[in-house]
């Protein structure tokens, strides 16, 4: 008989999955993570797993949906507190802020086509490609937010972004991949301000 939890124990084992998922995303994959892998360093039965996700492409849509949640609320209040003396070092900070967080959380490997596969094989197709579509057009969303009226130029800037995370799956080859992308940011930075 599988064991009854409280509430908060659920949001607890749910945040847990989430988090070795996301350790998992970066280090190894969707493909290469086992639902084993997870159980046991969440601790829990793997029954239990199933109790919260139907599968582990499951969980990673949590990963992602997570993910947008939380870069939308963060990332809007960031550019609500900009530094109007000193924009491009702003700006590059709160775009910093996110490709930072997509890197380290593994979240630039949900858009790669071999990933997409993998949960394209044991999932809804259609869910996924809503969620990341969702992240896509908070990078666009962001970069409406300076009110640039041509939508050729939003789409590029937004481009230009992805650009930067699609390089991502290279920063294990540099030495300073950070710091690269932040140099290549500010560049973006300074073309969106006219400077």
């Amino acid at each position: 008989m599988p064991k009854k939890y409280s509430q908060s124990e659920r949001e607890n084992i749910r945040k847990d999955l989430i988090r070795q998922a996301e350790r998992c995303l970066y280090y190894k994959g969707i493909g290469g993570t086992s639902v084993d892998e997870l159980v046991r360093a969440v601790r829990i039965p793997k029954g239990t797993f199933y109790l919260f996700y139907p599968s582990k492409e499951d969980l990673f849509f949590d990963v992602l949906h997570s993910f947008r949640l939380e870069m939308q609320d963060g990332m809007l209040s960031l550019l609500q507190e900009l530094d109007e003396n000193h924009i491009v070092t702003s700006l590059t900070t709160v775009f910093f802020h996110l490709l930072k967080n997509v890197y380290e959380r593994g979240i630039y490997r949900l858009l790669d086509e071999q990933e997409m596969m993998v949960i394209s094989r044991k999932s809804e197709e259609d869910i996924y490609k809503r969620e990341l579509g969702q992240l896509l057009d908070f990078f666009k969303e962001l970069f409406s937010y300076f009110a640039i009226d041509d939508k050729d130029d939003i789409a590029a800037f937004s481009d230009a972004f992805l650009l930067i995370v699609y390089s991502m799956p290279c920063g294990v080859r540099m030495k300073e991949p950070l710091s690269a992308w932040k140099l290549l940011l500010r560049g973006l930075v300074l073309q969106l301000v006219g400077e």
